[in-house]
């Protein structure tokens, strides 16, 4: 039958089906389907690796450090050649390919499991009571948000890490920096705020060509002296051009109180995961251009039993979630007597009530103990005040408006793990702000509760702390104290740690 006599038995209805059903079998044989515009989606991220490495490159930087802090605050880096990251670029035909993987970076390297938590500060020696062994290893997640160019070895380039299982992908509980990063997603998802933090690092200056190999200081300065600065300023100006060169913003720098000592202040940060960063940065920068002047900078909380300690006190606040600075401060309200927010009265209060125990992770050491007590302007016993250098937990008032802005933490030194000690806190912090706790009076006013006198003592009261362990979990916080009890043990004379400091490269 012709197709004309088809059409003659077949309905008009029935043919327009028909002839409908021809077109659409020719449009999928010699058509294609595109996505809409509307349906249009490429990532952002697509080749910002590639962009990465090849502007490093045109910089001048060979090599690219994966770094992560472990739980004891030893600096844990390792370096890959940019050449060797550039031979991991996609081809121009992976690069048009939907299946390409622009990420040269990603997984690049990685650190032992243990050495995240499980090797004390002085040595990579196991603990075995820590519970880790050298069997698993957590690849490195490089956050590009932290990359900075070393201005003191400028042919390095330096990213802050996260550790992650190899298999999984997940964050490993042993990350202390994805710890903070957990933590301040909890402020901002659970309680809507958003904290501010600052710090205040202090250092002493040693001559490094000594007789007999004795350290000895620079001066015999005090508190406040123009000597120092003076003497001090070709140091003082190559660590702050540094430090600008990383975006380190710099508020304050001064002698202290102990010979031969300097207080470098950061900014004031509503970027708390950065603040961190910029301590490890800072502290790396200070001794690199210490050592450039021919001095060595020593971070120890004491260095004499006859002078002043060094510190690294950290100031807390806290906004609204959506507030668009710094400067909308919820820790403030000067409706109250106290001038500070009920909000902030329960922060506070909140970290007064765990104070015993987080001592063990903001002085972590035999050492930073011997810096707390009666005349030491940090404070030994458990209580709060209003511009008060011998209490542990001081709030601060603006100079201008004398509303209070902060509450500054004196009990912190630089051994500690910055990011470990900021999640630490904060969680006590967010503890009293959720149960709404009532902030108790002013230290003057009550009778006085001590302050654990030995890191033995904290790590004790540390074990019983259902709430920092709990947000620890149980893989850090057994290696943490395992650790942190095996350096106890170790019997060093002041003058040898002394000597240990002053010796190390």
């Amino acid at each position: 039958m012709s197709t004309t006599q088809a059409a003659n038995n077949t309905s008009d209805d029935e043919w327009s089906l028909t002839q409908d059903n021809i077109v659409e079998e020719e449009q999928q044989q010699h058509t294609i389907s595109i996505p809409k515009t509307s349906e249009y989606h490429r990532s952002t991220d697509d080749g910002c690796q590639v962009a990465i490495l090849r502007s490093l490159r045109a910089a001048g930087v060979k090599f690219l450090r994966y770094t992560v802090v472990d739980a004891f605050n030893t600096i844990r880096c390792k370096t890959v050649p940019i050449s060797h990251a550039m031979t991991k670029l996609p081809s121009r035909t992976q690069m048009n390919s939907a299946i390409a993987m622009n990420r040269p970076l990603d997984n690049a390297t990685y650190q032992a499991e243990i050495c995240f938590a499980g090797l004390p500060s002085h040595a990579d020696i196991m603990v075995p009571a820590s519970n880790l062994t050298g069997r698993n290893v957590l690849t490195l997640q490089p956050d590009f948000s932290s990359l900075r160019i070393l201005p003191y070895a400028p042919q390095t380039a330096m990213v802050m890490c996260t550790g992650h299982n190899q298999q999984t992908k997940e964050l490993s509980p042993l990350c202390n920096r994805g710890l903070l990063e957990r933590v301040l997603q909890e402020a901002r998802d659970g309680l809507g705020v958003e904290f501010c933090v600052g710090a205040e690092l202090e250092f002493q200056l040693f001559h490094i060509e000594t007789k007999d190999g004795i350290p000895q200081l620079i001066d015999m300065m005090t508190y406040a002296t123009a000597a120092t600065l003076n003497e001090q300023e070709e140091f003082i100006g190559t660590l702050y051009d540094q430090l600008g060169e990383q975006d380190i913003p710099i508020e304050l720098i001064h002698t202290e109180s102990a010979p031969g000592q300097l207080e470098v202040v950061l900014g004031y940060s509503s970027n708390v995961l950065q603040l961190a960063d910029d301590v490890v940065l800072a502290r790396e920068t200070i001794s690199a251009c210490a050592k450039k002047h021919k001095m060595k900078a020593v971070f120890l909380p004491k260095t004499s039993m006859m002078t002043a300690g060094s510190g690294c006190h950290l100031h807390f606040s806290f906004r609204n979630v959506g507030g668009s600075s710094v400067d909308d401060n919820a820790f403030s309200d000067p409706t109250q007597p106290t001038g500070i927010s009920l909000q902030g009265g329960s922060f506070i209060e909140g970290i007064l009530d765990q104070l015993p125990s987080l001592l063990s992770f903001s002085l972590p050491t035999v050492n930073s103990f011997r810096r707390m007590g009666p005349g030491c302007w940090t404070g030994s016993s458990v209580g709060w005040s209003t511009e008060d250098k011998e209490v542990p937990l001081r709030v601060c008032v603006d100079l201008n408006t004398q509303e209070a802005t902060n509450v500054e933490l004196k009990l912190s030194d630089s051994t500690a793990n910055i990011y470990l000690e900021l999640a630490m806190i904060l969680v006590a912090g967010m503890d009293g702000m959720k149960n709404e706790k009532k902030l108790r009076p002013m230290i003057d006013d009550v009778a006085k509760e001590p302050l654990p006198n030995t890191l033995q003592e904290s790590l004790d009261l540390l074990k019983k702390n259902e709430l920092l362990l709990s947000v620890l979990g149980q893989e850090l916080s057994t290696a943490y104290i395992a650790v942190r009890e095996s350096e106890v043990l170790i019997e060093k004379t002041l003058e040898e740690e002394v000597m240990d400091a002053f010796n190390k490269a």
